[in-house]
């Protein structure tokens, strides 16, 4: 064979594996977009049934959803609704799923031994909220994957359950997952009572956790509990405590934050300096103007910053800081009334 035979071969053979390769991209991704089609039509005949709120017809698209395909479009279509059903619908789709074939096929799922059927299990049983799938899915808190367990944490919130925020308690006790995860699910109304319950009951270790997520839920039930804390020995209960006072607002929150200005953890005392500026404590004005001198620079900033908050009586405060002896509270006054100049100037432009 000669050498110009050869590279004819050579490139001959090269253009066949491109071309062939070539057909294979081109065959995928027309399976891929036919699936897309498929699923967008899906979604749309699902969105349509579910936001009739015909018991009768949801009921039908549940026991027909066998393909795992069609049951995350399932799910995927009650999450689109999620914000614009009534609870009289969103109730008719729970009531149509329960009346369907799928709850049971799912249950089975949830014990398979591939983590992907579990989720999608968990996913789906979870998506109406309905209260009987809490204990289904809860015992996923546990999965060896930490996917499910995510997946699980999601189902419990969207229950919204007394029984689901205990599982969620339970969890954060137990550190199935980053206690972030659990804290900002737990973080609502409807879980407020169960955690000040907890609470109650007397000091756990996930006190601190707790106090972080009624700071979340914005509660004002939780105002007594939270300030309760801020005499716990774990300066971590305290500083959560103090942070989320802050954010459950009223007045009932001042005096417990003015007096953690006093507190011997520095964390603590300039967390409460930031709560109090939050709140808009006018009554806290002289406490943080003395918190200008205090020996934590975190302290004196947040303090500063706070009194910028107040308004007019804090920014008058912080004039007088200015000429203060101490340096550093001169120094934090400076630059409190700089940046109010500054938001002065936006807000005129």
């Amino acid at each position: 064979m000669s050498v110009v035979s050869g590279l004819i071969l050579l490139v001959g053979s090269s253009l066949l594996l491109w071309l062939a390769l070539l057909g294979l991209a081109l065959a995928r991704k027309l399976r891929r977009d036919r699936r897309e089609s498929r699923s967008i039509d899906r979604r749309a005949r699902y969105e349509a049934v579910l936001a009739a709120a015909d018991v009768t017809a949801i009921t039908a698209i549940f026991s027909a959803a066998h393909e795992p395909e069609a049951q995350v479009d399932l799910a995927a279509s009650i999450d689109a609704l999620h914000k614009t059903l009534s609870p009289a619908e969103f109730e008719a789709i729970g009531r149509g799923m329960e009346a369907s074939s799928l709850p049971q096929s799912l249950s089975a799922d949830l014990r398979s031994r591939r983590a992907i059927t579990r989720a999608r299990a968990a996913f789906l049983l979870s998506r109406p909220g309905t209260p009987a799938a809490v204990e289904q899915i809860a015992p996923l808190l546990s999965d060896p994957d930490p996917d499910v367990r995510l997946v699980a944490c999601s189902g419990l919130a969207r229950a919204a359950t007394p029984r689901a925020a205990e599982f969620l308690i339970d969890g954060l006790a137990t550190g199935v997952l980053p206690p972030e995860r659990i804290i900002e699910r737990l973080g609502a109304p409807w879980a407020v009572e169960t955690i000040l319950a907890t609470l109650k009951d007397g000091s756990t270790a996930v006190d601190a956790s707790l106090a972080r997520a009624l700071g979340l839920a914005r509660d004002p039930r939780a105002a007594g509990p939270l300030a309760a804390l801020l005499r716990a020995d774990s300066v971590e209960f305290r500083i959560s405590a103090t942070r989320s006072l802050g954010r459950v607002g009223g007045p009932a929150c001042v005096p417990a934050l003015i007096e953690a200005l006093s507190s011997e953890v520095w964390a603590v005392r300039a967390q409460a300096a930031k709560s109090l500026g939050v709140l808009g404590a006018a009554e806290a004005l002289q406490p943080l103007e003395r918190c200008l001198s205090d020996r934590a620079w975190w302290v004196r900033a947040n303090a500063a910053r706070a009194l910028r908050e107040l308004g007019d009586p804090g920014i008058e405060a912080l004039r007088r800081a200015v000429e203060h002896d101490d340096p550093y509270a001169a120094d934090r006054a400076r630059e409190q009334l700089a940046l109010e100049a500054v938001i002065e100037e936006r807000t005129a432009a």
